[in-house]
């Protein structure tokens, strides 16, 4: 532990001293030369990169850049719900027959077939061994498919209804009631307080699924999506596979602008305080917002190091504390990072005793 903190310093010092003389920190961050990065005509944009371990694997991704902030208010929960939808069939996979035909090349949910929705983005993910070229075509069909023709089934709408409602019971504990109630605070005067992914549960229930298909056709468009391919392969052939599965594919409606969702600056501290009677321990969290960091700059990617530095030393020393006799707190940490799209925070929290918060 006390050969660390040394170190760091070390690395720091160096960072300061030997870097701003070699490198041009306005010089934007250069991309991998082993990705390949191309837009189709249509607007989908791809990234392949060849990576040989393990061996005989790809892992393929389809990234839509929207998530439940797009939703109108009789679409809440629905960006979420289609997610589920992606899964119960496509233009050539009826039904249970998408699953049954992954299951059979030994693709499994969870570790292999996953998907997940935020407030930003809904991201699907599927893992697929390469060893068969039909197996390899056949994901890159499913991707394609999730991407521009989900079956959307009502009576497969219908039965989907009972597993989101599930979720969303699930989630309904005492952290969930609680966040529920200061994410007005912390969001407030944005959207971001009134769309939480899970969705209100009357729409899960009852809502009009043209609703959801008014969602997948304004929003899954090629313009809003990347496909990101890592794995075994030969990149040239996988570009050629990926302009022959995606290229084709069109806006289904007339594109709309992307909602800019933004979590505005206020002056004065915000304050929520909650309390459950089912909750099970104590925290306490000072947020502080900033304004979004992303790396495009040598000097950008060094700041991104020194804060790095920064949580990992501060974040030791708290550690320190905690495994101390008599700790203040059961748990404790800060540091910078992401907080929504739009928007940057430092933050501080602990998890303690009642009587100690």
């Amino acid at each position: 532990m006390r050969k660390r903190p040394f170190f760091l310093l070390l690395t720091l010092f160096v960072l300061s001293t030997v870097v701003p003389g070699q490198y041009d920190l306005k010089a934007p961050v250069p991309l991998d030369p082993n990705v390949r990065v191309g837009k189709l005509s249509n607007g989908l944009t791809y990234y392949i990169r060849k990576n040989a371990r393990p061996e005989n694997k790809l892992e393929l991704r389809l990234a839509v850049n929207v998530g439940s902030t797009a939703e109108r208010d009789d679409q809440q929960g629905f960006a979420h719900f289609l997610e589920h939808m992606a899964f119960n069939g496509t233009k050539s996979f009826k039904k249970n027959e998408l699953t049954s035909y992954l299951q059979s090349i030994g693709v499994r949910f969870g570790p292999d077939l996953n998907a997940y929705t935020s407030f930003d983005e809904t991201v699907y993910m599927l893992s697929i061994p390469t060893e068969n070229k039909e197996v390899v075509d056949k994901g890159l069909q499913v991707l394609a498919e999730w991407a521009s023709a989900m079956a959307l089934d009502p009576e497969e709408i219908q039965k989907e209804r009972g597993v989101v409602l599930e979720e969303h019971r699930l989630g309904t504990g005492a952290g969930q009631r609680m966040r529920d109630r200061y994410f007005g605070k912390i969001f407030k005067g944005s959207v971001y307080a009134e769309r939480l992914p899970i969705g209100k549960k009357e729409i899960l229930e009852k809502g009009d699924p043209k609703a959801l298909i008014d969602f997948y056709e304004d929003w899954y468009r090629p313009d809003l999506m990347a496909v990101v391919i890592v794995g075994s392969l030969d990149v040239d052939e996988m570009e050629k596979k990926v302009k022959a599965s995606f290229g084709g594919i069109a806006a289904k409606r007339k594109a709309k602008p992307l909602p800019v969702i933004t979590v505005p600056d206020h002056n004065e501290t915000l304050i929520a305080v909650e309390s459950d009677k089912e909750a099970s321990t104590t925290s306490a969290e000072i947020i502080f917002k900033r304004p979004p960091h992303r790396s495009k700059t040598v000097g950008d990617l060094r700041a991104d190091l020194v804060r790095n530095f920064f949580n990992g030393m501060l974040n030791a020393r708290l550690d320190e504390i905690r495994q101390s006799p008599n700790p203040p707190f059961v748990f404790g940490g800060a540091g910078f990072g992401g907080f929504v799209r739009n928007k940057d925070a430092y933050s501080v929290f602990s998890i303690t005793d009642p009587g100690s918060v």
